[in-house]
């Protein structure tokens, strides 16, 4: 029995309805990228050009034929333009696409991060978009035919799109394998195979994987036994800050007043693992490389904090932003978010948060060699205009909103460097407590950011697309060293700073040197400072 609110529909109907829908609205980025890089040809057919969207028609019924049984097929449908609304908002307005690794990022993300993307524009592109076509199927009373008519019924839609694509591919399949060789990437785009996928990935390999033995990279690491000074070592992890915006690297405004002066000096010529903190932390403390890594293999073998505990060291974790599970076998210290604490708001706390819990550690130094991690929100978006007080806002007019899509840019590049300002003011904070320590301690600080920020460039912003075509801006990274005890020869690492190419792959290795780790796991090809 039917409402007068309701419609009745055979289910293929309803098919063809929504794969339409799926086809130009939700697939408008996929068909606008690969039309263009069509039309970017010097010689092409329209007819070819005409036959993309017909052809992703095909492939979405085909797919979703699959899932629309009797019972399941409404809730699904539901639940795929729901899903498929807000991964279609994240690609117009953020050029982000939905694979393994932003699904690992967005999964493992705490609410607060999510809740800094909601605005009146997202929520009506939502509604539009999502909320309302997930009423009108919520509505419509779908209709099924007798089991046996009905699967005959598929059959035929089906085979109608299979004789379709095979048509299209028979006059064009050279032009699709030229255009989709050199242009792999839009794949990646479309929607709702590319995110359906990549969740299925994520949940098979997080949660159904076989049990996997932790793996011991070095049972016996070691400290030298004649060592004759106390060494601090206080590694911050940056987030989200890319290279360009330093001043260190030659940028043009003045984002590293406050260290001026320090002696740092800044690897310049710096990539990261990833292009999302899920993959770039855990990498970057791992042994495992770039082209190997594998998030589950790094979570279960021991990584550059295990071995240098294991050998010794006094390891401390400071936590503002969430270590990815690199922190779990060693003390650590979470930044409390409660309102209680004037630098927090109850969702985000300012990075200066880190001071206290790192003064007092230096205040209770109890072993010869002691490692302190601190990992900064800093430049942690689309909230940048909350990751810095007032005191360091040097760059206006500012973005004081998360659309930053609808700021200027002049707007949001100041507020983004009004981050990285005062990334440099918490440096400057931790050098000065680091020169407060004893002259017979030897100190150190090393900096580093997980991933870098596209700020709209080419119509991309945020972070997370998919490293063999992400922007250098999302790569590119800032590595900055301070060592006021002439551990190195200053001059060489100068001119390592300008011309050596490194990557978090040499971090692993870099920092066991550092520490000055006996070890099977290091290797000193990949220590930049060995050298020096």
């Amino acid at each position: 029995m039917t409402t007068r609110y309701s419609t009745t529909l055979a289910s293929n109907t309803v098919l063809i309805i929504t794969v339409l829908y799926f086809t130009a609205v939700f697939n408008f980025p996929f068909l606008s990228g690969f039309s263009q890089a069509i039309m970017e040809l010097e010689h092409y057919s329209v007819f070819f050009l005409c036959s993309v969207p017909i052809l992703l028609y095909c492939l979405l019924t085909i797919l979703i034929s699959v899932v629309s049984i009797k019972y399941l097929f409404k809730p699904i449908l539901i639940v795929l333009i729901l899903f498929s609304s807000l991964v279609f908002y994240a690609a117009i307005k953020y050029g982000i696409v939905f694979d393994y690794g932003m699904i690992e990022n967005t999964i493992e993300s705490n609410s607060a991060e999510a809740m800094s993307y909601l605005n009146f524009e997202s929520i009506l592109y939502f509604t539009v978009t999502g909320f309302i076509p997930a009423l009108f199927v919520f509505f419509t009373d779908i209709y099924f035919k007798p089991l046996v008519k009905e699967i005959f019924s598929r059959i035929k839609l089906i085979v109608v799109m299979i004789m379709t694509l095979l048509i299209i591919l028979f006059f064009f399949y050279q032009d699709y394998a030229s255009v989709g060789r050199n242009n792999s990437y839009l794949k990646k785009y479309i929607i709702p195979s590319q995110f359906v996928g990549s969740t299925y990935n994520y949940i098979k390999n997080t949660y159904f994987h076989q049990n996997t033995v932790f793996k011991i990279l070095d049972p016996q690491p070691s400290l030298p036994v004649n060592q004759s000074q106390n060494q601090v070592i206080v590694m911050v992890v940056g987030e989200t800050a890319r290279a360009k915006n330093f001043s260190y690297n030659g940028y043009h405004k003045p984002t590293n007043g406050y260290t001026q002066g320090a002696g740092i000096i800044s690897f310049q010529r710096m990539e990261s693992c990833g292009t999302a903190t899920a993959v770039s932390v855990p990498c970057l403390f791992s042994q495992l490389q770039r082209e190997n890594f594998d998030r589950h293999r790094a979570d279960n073998q021991q990584n550059l904090l295990d071995i240098a505990a294991l050998a010794g060291v006094d390891v401390l974790w400071i936590d503002n932003n969430g270590c990815k599970d690199v922190c779990n076998r060693v003390p650590t210290v979470k930044i409390a978010k409660d309102q209680s604490n004037p630098l927090c708001d109850g969702h985000y706390c300012l990075d200066e948060a880190l001071l206290l819990p790192l003064q007092q550690k230096l205040d209770n130094l109890t072993a010869q060699t002691t490692l302190i991690v601190l990992h900064m929100m800093g430049s942690h978006g689309p909230t940048y205009y909350k990751r810095y007080p007032e005191q360091t806002r040097l760059f206006t007019p500012d973005c004081q909103r998360n659309d930053i899509q609808n700021c200027s840019k002049q707007q949001l590049i100041n507020t983004y460097d009004n981050t990285i300002a005062y990334t440099d003011f918490v440096l400057s904070n931790i050098i000065e407590q680091l020169d407060q320590l004893p002259q017979a301690i030897t100190k150190s600080m090393i900096y580093v950011s997980d991933h870098g920020e596209s700020l709209g460039e080419s119509g991309i912003y945020l972070h997370g697309l998919p490293y063999s075509f992400s922007p250098s801006e999302q790569r590119h990274i800032p590595w900055l060293v301070w060592f006021p005890d002439q551990q190195f020869d200053q001059q060489c690492l100068q001119e390592q700073g300008k011309h050596a190419v490194v990557s978090h792959d040499n971090i692993f290795h870099t920092m066991l040197g550092l520490l000055h780790i006996s070890s099977t796991a290091y290797q000193q090809k990949l220590d930049i400072f060995s050298d020096c």
